[in-house]
């Protein structure tokens, strides 16, 4: 999933939350933060791995879009990383669940979409300056029922 997916999902659960003012519209913006950031570990296996352009983030954005040069994903994105940041976010609960509220439902809404495979589907690829941009047909879809929902959350 794409960078604005990641951001989209987090922020359109927590908006519904904010409406009910369970929570408030900046940690909704937070929440979707949070579920962008997860992968933060792109960037940080360029730096380990790569050889040359280490610290570009054009070069880690193309290695993750297009060339797949190596395993990006550090073990935050696996069962071991989950049962750490669940160990977290309980232990946070008990000093502010609302914050704790958020960012498991950011890191949780990434792993979600994460897992959610859209491989056999159509692919739209482009490229956007010298940033290499690739998104499914069904991302796409995605992205625009978010968007429409947000919408409808907002004005409502």
């Amino acid at each position: 999933m794409n960078i604005y997916t990641h951001f989209l999902f987090p922020f359109v659960i927590a908006s519904v939350l904010a409406k009910f003012n369970i929570i408030s519209w900046k940690l909704a913006f937070v929440c979707g933060l949070i579920g962008m950031f997860v992968d933060v570990d792109h960037y940080i296996e360029q730096i380990i791995h790569s050889k040359i352009n280490r610290f570009s983030l054009k070069s880690a954005w193309n290695n993750a879009i297009r060339f797949h040069r190596f395993n990006q994903r550090s073990f935050i994105h696996y069962g071991i990383g989950a049962l750490i940041l669940t160990f977290i976010f309980l232990i946070l609960a008990f000093f502010s669940w609302r914050i704790a509220l958020i960012s498991a439902i950011g890191y949780y809404s990434h792993l979600l979409l994460d897992y959610t495979s859209f491989k056999r589907e159509k692919v739209i690829r482009w490229k956007l300056g010298g940033l290499y941009m690739k998104e499914s047909v069904i991302e796409l879809l995605l992205d625009l029922i978010l968007i429409l929902i947000l919408v409808f959350v907002i004005y409502l």
